[in-house]
């Protein structure tokens, strides 16, 4: 036996063998840990959705927190926007809980995949999956459901607030914040209301149109009269919708316009392709030549793509040096598009006083159906393609892959200034 011991004792690591047990042991440990941290936060979420909070031993703005975190990771992974909307009854004798009528009957009027859970005693909360300019007409929908369905409401009764992912912020506390806004902005006048998307990034200002009134001259016919008053209201709407310099659709108009299109073309089974454009070296083109020669530049690549693109063909002016273009072609097509753009302005030269200029485009092109459904999806990809391109010095045409593009984190929507329906 004293001749095995030491044998048996040269074979067996005993402080290494110790160490082994113990790692493994916390390793267990600490899957088992996050695999029931998991389930319990499933489980919170399950029962969220038909338990009062106070009987979860949790207070509404938790639940609603952990509701709003899961919706918007969701959306933020799938690439869609979504709105928060606060739905707040004016009848103090209607309680709102998850068991209370009024809650069954925004769950009812809304879709599947939307969430509903409560906000106080007096309001209700809707995640639903829409764009900004849906947000509106789904909610008038709802809350004229709901006051159909509960006796004890009136639709006169209800007042509500809408935020916007991502025009309204990236963040909960945004969204939240905005609703509120909303509800406090909302009247009988206006029982919905949804606050205006700015666009922090629109680096261009706008001029204020000021309408002058033009005295009428004495003796006049009144048809003539007429004529002038139309001519006149015509062109101070095309000043609204139209930037002067470019003379194609100002930034605060292309959502509008493109997602008026983006329904046509949808409702058609037609294909589209978004153009994220960039005309490159313009900062370059300022410094050297000054601002004039840039803009000069910029209204001549304007004018290129007016003369080439159908008339049918939505342009816009996008940030200070890009364009956003919106053309009814399939993938196949707008591979063509693409590449003559791209080969025409190499190939332009623009006039700016006595010197004539060159530049260059980068494209990114995103299409529907292949690559979304909506302008959302487009505009984020194709700005994807946009993106990855400047930063890798890439001054050609390319279209979105998302093995590639994937990479580059999405630019919010509100790039893209929005409007209410």
């Amino acid at each position: 036996m004293q001749f095995l011991f030491p044998t048996i004792a040269a074979q067996f690591d005993f402080m290494g063998g110790a160490l082994g047990v113990v790692a493994a042991v916390v390793v267990s440990f600490a899957v088992i840990t996050l695999v029931a941290s998991y389930y319990r936060f499933q489980n919170i979420v399950q029962m969220a959705e038909n338990t009062q909070p106070e009987d979860m031993g949790a207070q509404p703005e938790d639940i609603l927190r952990v509701q709003l975190a899961r919706y918007l990771a969701g959306c933020a992974r799938r690439g869609t926007s979504f709105s928060l909307a606060l739905i707040r009854t004016s009848n103090p004798e209607v309680p709102v809980r998850m068991d209370a009528p009024i809650v069954g009957s925004i769950r009812h009027a809304a879709r599947r995949g939307d969430i509903t859970c409560v906000y106080d005693d007096q309001t209700a909360v809707l995640l639903a999956e829409s764009e900004p300019e849906d947000a509106m007409a789904i909610l008038t929908r709802i809350t004229a459901y709901v006051a159909a369905d509960c006796p004890e409401l009136e639709l006169a009764g209800l007042r509500s607030g809408i935020a916007s992912y991502p025009g309204h912020g990236l963040a909960g506390k945004d969204l939240i914040d905005a609703a509120l806004e909303g509800l406090r902005m909302s009247s009988a006048e206006a029982p919905i209301v949804m606050p205006e998307i700015e666009d922090a990034d629109e680096e261009l200002e706008e001029p204020a149109v000021e309408e002058v009134e033009e005295p009428a001259e004495s003796g006049g016919e009144g048809e003539e009269d007429d004529k002038k008053d139309s001519k006149g209201w015509k062109e101070r709407r095309k000043n609204l919708m139209l930037d002067e310099l470019t003379g194609v659709l100002k930034p605060s108009a292309i959502s509008a316009y493109m997602q008026r299109m983006m329904s046509e073309l949808r409702r058609k089974k037609q294909p589209a392709a978004l153009f994220c454009m960039g005309v490159n070296n313009m900062d370059h083109v300022a410094r050297i030549h000054g601002a004039e020669a840039a803009d000069d530049v910029m209204a001549g690549v304007s004018r290129l793509l007016q003369q080439y693109l159908r008339a049918d063909d939505l342009i816009g002016r996008h940030e200070k040096y890009a364009f956003l273009v919106l053309a009814q072609c399939s993938m196949a097509e707008a591979e063509i598009i693409g590449k003559r753009i791209s080969t025409l302005v190499q190939q332009g030269e623009f006039v700016s006083g006595r010197k004539k200029l060159k530049t260059t485009i980068t494209l990114g092109v995103a299409t529907y159906p292949e690559h979304g459904r909506n302008l959302h999806h487009l505009y984020t990809a194709g700005q994807k393609v946009l993106d990855h391109s400047r930063i890798n010095d890439i001054r050609a045409y390319a279209v979105y892959d998302p093995e590639i593009h994937d990479r580059m984190p999405p630019k919010p929507m509100k790039n893209i200034k929005s409007v209410q329906a």
